[in-house]
């Protein structure tokens, strides 16, 4: 048997789901300071759809392999390599560098961190986009503060998920916007639902509150959307704009300013301000320390069940393009992940 022998999704033009075809790839054997690692689970993002229609023209060329998020055991390690041994459960992010969907992949061993006992590899590769992400919106972004009041768009979803969890453990007074079938989820997890099919959210949040909330973190996205949460908005408050969904579906190309630019901020007349998220593509790989701390936070408490991640659906690893058209078609509670068999 090859131990470099593999398949992976692999991408040779840009369209819809049907793109992603299951192929043969052999993997390298690791070199100085790379760990191999033979993949269990793998996450599904709005950002893999998008390079593989035809948003973010330049980001990546074809022929590639999506897949930020994995989850596996260490199968091969390179000379120089002293923090994981062969056998171990370990969890990384791909940097923007995909290679996710498949059945190994080979990084830099100081991009991966270990994954505790308990925590079970479908749940941890839902943990690492979504959680870093929202870490990192909450922390160096909006930076919430005790006290404040935090509305959510798009609160049931795998990013919205993890920013209700991590914000029910801040203590954060919580609102959450989602449809008919995510309000108890959202119920759940510590914040007051608002049916946005049903209910005006902007009337809502006044009805509730009295006078706004502080911030507004938005994972669905859009113009009118923008503006309306603006009106939810105490004085200096902040509106901190991720969601791209809503334009997603509109058939737009464009490349979010929020993945590409760090602390830009433009002042409303009311003095709120929409702060420019430091971007996912480059923070954790410019501070890996933050990085590797956080994640390995993250994953701690979810081994101690103060964090867990919603799954919308586990599918083979081979059939990521229904994945795609799951994740495209909307309404999902939590984070869909790919899974090889063992």
């Amino acid at each position: 048997m090859n131990p470099n022998a593999s398949n992976h999704i692999v991408v040779h033009r840009r369209g819809g789901p049907k793109v992603l075809s299951w192929e043969p790839v052999q993997v390298r054997t690791p070199g100085a300071g790379k760990v191999r690692v033979r993949i269990e689970a793998a996450g599904v993002s709005g950002y893999d759809l998008m390079i593989r229609g035809h948003w973010f023209l330049g980001f990546t060329k074809t022929p590639y392999t999506p897949g930020e998020d994995f989850v596996g055991i260490v199968d091969a390690i390179g000379p120089g390599v002293t923090d994981f041994t062969i056998g171990q459960r370990v969890a990384g992010w791909a940097f923007g560098q995909g290679s996710g969907y498949a059945e190994m992949i080979v990084r830099p061993a100081e991009t991966l961190v270990s994954v505790p006992d308990g925590v079970a590899p479908v749940a941890a590769a839902a943990i690492i986009t979504n959680y870093l992400t929202a870490s990192l919106v909450l922390e160096k972004t909006a930076m919430v503060r005790p006290g404040e009041r935090l509305l959510i768009h798009g609160a049931a979803g795998g990013l919205g998920s993890a920013l209700l969890q991590l914000g029910n453990l801040a203590g954060f007074e919580m609102f959450g916007t989602g449809s008919e079938k995510s309000i108890d989820f959202i119920a759940d997890n510590g914040a007051a639902p608002i049916n946005y099919r049903t209910e005006n959210f902007v009337r809502r949040i006044r009805e509730l509150t009295g006078d706004g909330v502080d911030v507004v973190i938005d994972v669905v996205g859009g113009p009118c959307q923008l503006w309306r949460s603006s009106r939810c908005i105490r004085r200096d408050g902040r509106l901190v704009m991720l969601g791209m969904a809503s334009i997603y579906k509109s058939g737009a190309a464009i490349i979010p300013l929020s993945l590409l630019t760090a602390g830009t901020v433009t002042l409303w007349p009311n003095g709120v301000s929409v702060p420019m998220s430091p971007s996912m593509l480059s923070y954790p790989a410019k501070n890996l320390d933050w990085y590797r701390d956080t994640l390995t936070d993250l994953l701690k408490k979810a081994a101690a069940g103060r964090l867990c991640p919603a799954i919308a659906a586990e599918i083979p690893m081979s059939e990521a393009s229904r994945a795609h058209a799951m994740l495209e078609a909307g309404g999902l509670v939590g984070k869909v992940v790919l899974t090889n068999s063992k």
